[in-house]
């Protein structure tokens, strides 16, 4: 029936559209691990978001100086759901990834989220799953 293609198309496109996202993610986590240089930052604040279901997320601002250039503050991109205690951040300075030729870019020393193997990994699932239901469709269909 064609409402069969429609979700099986609808379920594609969504697993297309989450692996790209992924892919993207992976690729951004590669290149800060083979160009990135670390560097002491200082902890300038932290951003609390609400993460839409009544929890918080808390997200360490840095700033930073690398050489030859003008200082940079930066937010992680990875958060924690509680906020850092102290002695999280000793004298308000913590190790920072940051890739030079973007400096914004960057990976706090215990913020790190997904390893690159796992997101990789995940994205060739994502893709895999996509295809064998194309395939399987394809093949099945009267």
């Amino acid at each position: 029936m064609w409402w069969e293609w429609g979700l099986c198309g609808v379920f594609v496109l969504l697993l297309v559209a989450i692996g790209i996202g992924e892919g993207h993610d992976a690729w951004r986590k590669f290149r800060l691990s083979t160009r990135g240089e670390w560097i002491e930052a200082d902890v300038i604040g932290v951003r609390e978001d609400d993460d839409g279901e009544g929890g918080a997320r808390f997200y360490p601002v840095v700033a930073f100086t690398p050489p030859d250039s003008d200082r940079v503050v930066a937010e992680s991109p990875h958060y924690k759901t509680y906020p850092p205690g102290p002695g999280a951040f000793p004298d308000d300075r913590v190790r920072v990834l940051y890739d030079p030729l973007e400096p914004e870019r960057i990976e706090l020393h215990g913020y790190r989220g997904d390893g690159l193997v796992k997101t990789g990994v995940t994205v060739l699932l994502l893709f895999g799953c996509a295809v064998f239901v194309l395939v399987a469709k394809v093949f099945t269909a009267p």
